[in-house]
């Protein structure tokens, strides 16, 4: 990846946004971190992400109403979203999967892994 890229992260974990933004700070990826889904679709009304990950589980939303909010947006029909969740079933990835997510990472998210997924996700590998 190069240091065009953006990504959007939404999550109310302090700690998931810091591991990201090391990582992608590493990787020369620029970050925005949203705890909830005002913050992130007031981001979204001036700027387009390359690849968005949502939380499932958000303290006044949940991931999947807030994906559906995304594609309601015409400038991000086609932007990739990645689900992400601590909490997860044996449905869980085909309930992502069938609610339209372009891909999943399960926490707690190996920072080795992250950028080679996001690569991944945006079929960049």
């Amino acid at each position: 990846m190069n240091d065009n890229l953006t990504v959007l992260l939404v999550d109310d974990d302090p700690n998931i946004q810091s591991m990201f933004q090391m990582v992608l700070d590493h990787h020369g990826i620029d970050l925005f971190a949203a705890s909830d889904q005002p913050s992130a679709l007031e981001y979204l009304a001036e700027h387009t992400p390359d690849i968005i990950v949502i939380d499932i589980f958000l303290p006044t939303s949940d991931g999947y109403k807030m994906r559906q909010a995304i594609r309601d947006l015409p400038h991000l029909n086609s932007c990739p979203i990645v689900a992400t969740t601590a909490y997860y079933t044996t449905d869980t990835v085909s309930d992502i999967a069938q609610s339209g997510f372009d891909g999943y990472l399960l926490k707690p998210v190996d920072p080795q892994q992250l950028v080679a997924y996001l690569k991944q996700v945006l079929n960049l590998v």
